[in-house]
């Protein structure tokens, strides 16, 4: 899943729509307008443009962006409002406390037919709400309730299909089955929504990072098998600076990635360099979190505890 959170492109960190505890599914939106297609780089500008352009209607007085999330051609699931926040694409209130709402980059004109890219992010984004959202396994588009075209009659019968993933099969509700390979260890793993790919791989005694895609041989990075004997000397508080190079950032990178701390990119992965970004902080603050003994501070830059863990 190639997910851009809210403050990755251009919004506060946190929605101030009201809190949502559950939904009974989601609903699929199209733009309903004329759209191009465009390069990866400038659907983050686009997604901004839209949620300006709800800050200024006045007569639904949106409070943000009014989708959950939005899905461009290439794939990348933008986190709108986000789970637990109550949309405001559906039609009434009525309607936005029932279902989240996903909207497809698709216009009526122009760019019309979903591409493979697409429909991986939709299910994407709707997997993500299903595990992360409380969503039950409800599926629709916009105009189910609601009077509307949208999300257009391309889009709406993937919809009405299920919405199978591209060479593979729809958003499973209940239960999913995944076959995992790192070096010659073979693992088949079952799982429930409400059970975290790191429990299920903590079980499985596989180490991160790995990609899930449903359906599909999981292959684990021979990174990911720990780093070495040794810990390498704590180069110093110096060496994390915001902004500012060293080459123990390098290090720094190539540890968060063995560890599978590595959600936080520029939409293109994340890949090891000297350079301390915001990406490496937020990604830090990451291990930082999953760790007890380094929970009470989590703000991102490396000590002594945090770089021993990550060397581990």
């Amino acid at each position: 899943m190639r997910f851009v959170e809210r403050e990755d492109w251009g919004a506060p960190e946190s929605s101030p729509a009201s809190y949502l505890a559950s939904a009974r599914g989601v609903k699929i939106h199209y733009l309903g307008t004329a759209y191009s297609s465009r390069p990866h780089s400038t659907c983050d500008d686009y997604v901004r443009s839209i949620r300006a352009s709800h800050l200024a209607n006045r007569v639904e007085n949106y409070v943000d962006i009014a989708y959950t999330a939005l899905v461009c051609e290439h794939g990348a699931v933008f986190e709108g409002r986000g789970s637990h926040k109550r949309p405001g694409a559906n039609g009434s209130a009525t309607l936005n406390s029932r279902d989240y709402a996903v909207c497809a980059l698709l216009g009526s004109k122009g760019l019309t037919s979903p591409p493979d890219a697409m429909l991986t992010g939709l299910c994407d984004a709707i997997d993500w709400l299903r595990r992360d959202g409380d969503a039950g396994t409800w599926l629709g588009g916009h105009r189910d309730g609601y009077a509307t075209e949208c999300p257009g009659d391309k889009l709406y019968a993937w919809v009405k299909k299920g919405a199978p993933r591209p060479g593979g099969s729809a958003p499973d509700p209940g239960e999913d089955v995944y076959v995992v390979k790192a070096g010659d260890y073979l693992a088949v793993i079952a799982r429930r929504l409400d059970v975290s790919w790191k429990d299920l791989a903590k079980v499985n005694g596989l180490r991160e990072p790995y990609t899930v895609y449903p359906g599909q041989e999981l292959i684990i990075p021979e990174a990911a098998s720990g780093g070495g004997a040794e810990v390498p000397p704590f180069p110093g508080a110096g060496a994390f600076v915001l902004g500012k190079s060293h080459p123990a950032v390098e290090e720094l990178d190539r540890r968060l990635i063995a560890k599978g701390f590595t959600r936080h990119h520029d939409g293109n992965g994340y890949q090891p360099g000297p350079r301390f970004t915001e990406f490496t902080r937020r990604n830090v603050a990451d291990v930082q979190r999953s760790r007890a003994e380094l929970s009470g501070d989590p703000d991102g830059y490396p000590g002594p505890l945090t770089w021993k863990f990550l060397h581990s």
